[in-house]
């Protein structure tokens, strides 16, 4: 009995150490900066893929876990794209291309961002080069869309910075 009762307390505190590190690895990174991540893709010659994301919003974790995350574990997307979030719903302040400190529902604003999950196509500048993926889409087609707009996306990155 004391075996199942020391179980109970640990099972919890082992979810938490290796389900956090899945997540981790397997999850899109949430950004803090903007710029530093628009220079990271200009020197990589690859377009930004932002998803604006909600904590809770059941669409996106769909997105991310199903389509974003993926791409992530598959190392031939590392030549074709970074992809980063930003939380609409989050108090924490983030860099943006610029250089400035704005809350994400400001910058979700500038891009005229209101539904989770939104992909925005960006160049190093923060420039949307591509139409955006607004909402999650018929499942189907929602890998077809993503490499169909990273392929014209990338026709506006220049190479070899």
């Amino acid at each position: 009995m004391q075996f199942f009762k020391q179980l109970v307390w640990i099972s919890p505190i082992l979810w938490l150490t290796f389900g956090l590190a899945q997540a981790q690895v397997d999850g899109i990174p949430l950004t803090e900066n903007l710029q530093r991540d628009g220079v990271l893709a200009k020197q990589r010659g690859v377009p930004l893929l932002l998803m604006v994301s909600a904590e809770e919003c059941p669409y996106c974790m769909v997105m991310e876990s199903d389509y974003l995350a993926p791409m992530l574990r598959n190392r031939n997307y590392d030549s074709q794209v970074l992809i980063r979030k930003i939380y609409l719903d989050s108090f924490d302040e983030i860099t943006d291309f610029k250089g400035n400190k704005v809350a994400p529902t400001d910058l979700s604003q500038d891009y005229g961002v209101w539904v989770t999950p939104t992909l925005l196509f960006l160049n190093g500048e923060g420039q949307e080069v591509q139409k955006r993926m607004i909402g999650l889409g018929v499942r189907d087609f929602v890998s077809a869309f993503i490499d169909e707009s990273l392929q014209a996306a990338a026709k506006f990155i220049p190479k070899g910075l």
